[in-house]
């Protein structure tokens, strides 16, 4: 993980990293010691705050294909996930699913 070694490029410390994320600054030290796993989610966020990709922070340890299942592997085991999935399946119409994905992009580019 090359969480350290961006953050610090940037200048930016422990404590305002955790507090961009709401979390403690002790657990961006066990994210960087490697003492605690960083889940995708996670780490999309923090790619996200240091102005980087996930790819980056892994340090190429992931293919794309790895790095696509690994998030899609996070997103189904969350709640949100599984909600998402459930009303997802309730949708009959393949235009208001295109529509969906297309507004979920839009608002994915402006970092909403």
């Amino acid at each position: 993980m090359r969480i350290r070694s961006r953050r610090l490029e940037l200048h930016i410390s422990q404590s305002e990293l955790g507090a961009a994320l709401g979390i403690t600054f002790q657990q961006i030290q066990k994210y960087e010691r490697g003492a605690n796993r960083v889940a995708a989610a996670r780490l999309v966020e923090i790619a996200a705050f240091l102005k980087t990709t996930m790819a980056a922070l892994m340090g190429g340890d992931l293919s794309g294909d790895e790095l696509k299942n690994s998030l899609v592997s996070e997103f189904v085991s969350s709640k949100d996930g599984i909600d998402l999935i459930e009303a997802w399946s309730r949708l009959e119409s393949q235009q208001v699913r295109r529509s969906i994905i297309s507004l979920t992009r839009s608002l994915a580019a402006e970092g909403r």
